[in-house]
């Protein structure tokens, strides 16, 4: 076992919320034990932010922010597209240290951007996973996916950056979004 190139130094909910969507209800809530529901054809949309903090001795640190939205609403340019029981909303902060000498493995910024948000995606995963188990739907578990399209840097809102008072101030870079469908 070796660390990670990045290592998660915090990690904070803004908002989770999951709630019973009753217009996409299944008639019958399926045997967990015999079939699962999968997000093929949701749309999941994703919001992605990350600033760089000041410079560490031990590396370079950066805020990550990821907000995840099944609103269940109908998207005329998607094809076949299905609905979830849930509604869901989860906004996700992170730190994230890139330790001096992962630059060998790509720039740090990627470095944080790809597998920081990863790491958020997870947490946010297993938060929907586990509210869910005890509602009237069943489990239901986001998709595992990944964040190489990530490898630009995207910015915080500044708000979030003063979420975190014992860190370092972000700085402002230009914000990018980022939408998703699963399938």
């Amino acid at each position: 076992m070796k660390p990670s190139p990045i290592q998660l130094l915090r990690l904070m909910f803004k908002h989770v919320k999951v709630e019973l969507d009753p217009v996409h209800l299944p008639e019958q809530i399926p045997n967990p034990l015999e079939a699962v529901f999968t997000f093929d054809g949701v749309n999941i949309l994703t919001e992605v932010g990350s600033g760089e903090a000041q410079p560490q001795p031990n590396g370079k640190m950066f805020f990550l922010e990821l907000k995840v939205v099944v609103d269940n609403e109908p998207h005329a340019e998607a094809v076949n597209q299905k609905f979830a029981p849930y509604k869901i909303d989860i906004a996700a902060q992170g730190i994230v240290l890139v330790p001096n000498g992962a630059e060998k493995l790509g720039p740090p910024e990627d470095l944080a951007a790809v597998n920081g948000t990863s790491l958020l995606w997870s947490a946010v995963r297993e938060q929907v996973l586990s509210l869910t188990a005890r509602m009237q739907a069943g489990p239901v578990m986001l998709p595992t996916v990944h964040f190489h399209d990530l490898k630009k840097r995207v910015a915080v809102p500044p708000a979030a950056a003063e979420a975190a008072p014992q860190a370092p101030r972000a700085k402002e870079v230009p914000k990018k979004a980022t939408a998703r469908r699963a399938g």
